[in-house]
């Protein structure tokens, strides 16, 4: 037998005693007022955690960082046992309909699709290749060695590794709650047949990010050119209240933004778009959304918002939300 938190960790390839300390100092920092590092469970304790091998609850700063790291579970129900494996990935109903307010009352009925971008090569790159004479087949490959240089790959379209990583971090969380379907398509399915709540990946390379930004009349944020004009990251991210955000090398930028397209029509219909500058951006967003929804959804209520997530260069896990600019209630 086993905790649910046992389980929970399992879900997220946390099987040591080491990886499970740094998630948790991880979370600890992003607690208001943060836990300094090192006040993690020690060895013999994070065994009894696992194995439910306790007397009573784990100490106040443990339960606040615990409910942190899982969203929605409350620390009882995280000490609980679990009779099987699908105990743990089913969540309390008050965290469902939790979920189900965060993502409007129409993705709750009619499910919720997430939408990844897809991209081609350019006029010009493809006439560039066919004056080259490499024929459409040749013009993808692999580098690992699994696929030999004879094997002949014929790739309508590309995905960003970025943003499908970004995608998957979602996908993952909706599987946990089973009331709400879940769809996946690419954008231009979406744009050319826009009826739905969704969740999208992608700045302007995703066609449903494109669509908002040019329809609003008055848009949460824009894209501009930024202002040294040079450098790794061009462009740069203004908020309608006047703030600006950049990315560089070793701090991407990210943003969850969530709307309504037709409130008149639609009033419990949701859009929601993760999107970054740098190739962190778009995954640590997505990371962020998965893993504190809630929290967003406790600031928010039931309003319009744009969130700034700063993600640190080298993981997407490190992201934290850096701004929170919210509809106006006037």
């Amino acid at each position: 037998m086993a905790t649910v938190l046992k389980m929970l960790l399992a879900e997220r390839h946390l099987n040591s005693h080491p990886d499970f300390l740094a998630a948790y100092d991880m979370c600890a920092a992003q607690l208001d007022p943060p836990i300094p590092r090192g006040h993690g469970p020690a060895k013999a304790q994070y065994y009894q955690w696992l194995s439910g091998r306790m007397v009573g609850l784990p100490r106040y700063y443990h339960r606040r960082v615990l409910e942190k790291m899982f969203p929605g579970w409350t620390v009882e129900g995280l000490f609980q046992m679990a009779d099987s494996a699908s105990a743990a990935t089913r969540l309390p109903s008050g965290a469902d309909i939790q979920l189900q307010a965060f993502l409007g009352a129409e993705a709750a009925t009619r499910g919720t699709t997430l939408v990844y971008p897809t991209l081609e090569l350019t006029g010009p790159s493809v006439e560039a290749l066919r004056e080259a004479g490499i024929p459409r087949q040749r013009r993808f490959g692999s580098t690992a060695g699994v696929l030999t240089p004879h094997r002949r790959i014929d790739f309508p379209t590309m995905l960003p590794e970025n943003d499908i990583r970004g995608l998957l971090y979602v996908f993952s969380l909706l599987q946990r709650y089973t009331g709400i379907p879940t769809y996946v398509q690419s954008d231009r399915e979406m744009v050319a047949h826009f009826d739905r709540p969704y969740i999208s990946f992608g700045l302007t390379g995703n066609d449903c990010t494109r669509r908002y930004l040019d329809s609003v009349e008055y848009p949460l944020f824009s894209i501009r050119d930024s202002h040294a004009g040079t450098g790794l990251y061009p462009e740069r991210l203004d908020l309608s209240d006047g703030s600006s955000y950049e990315s560089s090398r070793d701090r991407n930028i990210g943003i969850i933004v969530r709307v309504r397209p037709s409130p008149d029509l639609y009033p419990g219909r949701y859009c929601i778009y993760c999107a970054g500058l740098g190739p962190r951006g778009t995954p640590g967003a997505s990371w962020y959304l998965a893993n504190n929804w809630s929290l967003l959804q406790r600031r928010a209520g039931d309003r319009e918002f744009v969130a700034v997530i700063g993600v640190r260069g080298y993981s997407d896990q490190t992201a934290g939300l850096e701004h929170l600019l919210m509809e106006s209630t006037d």
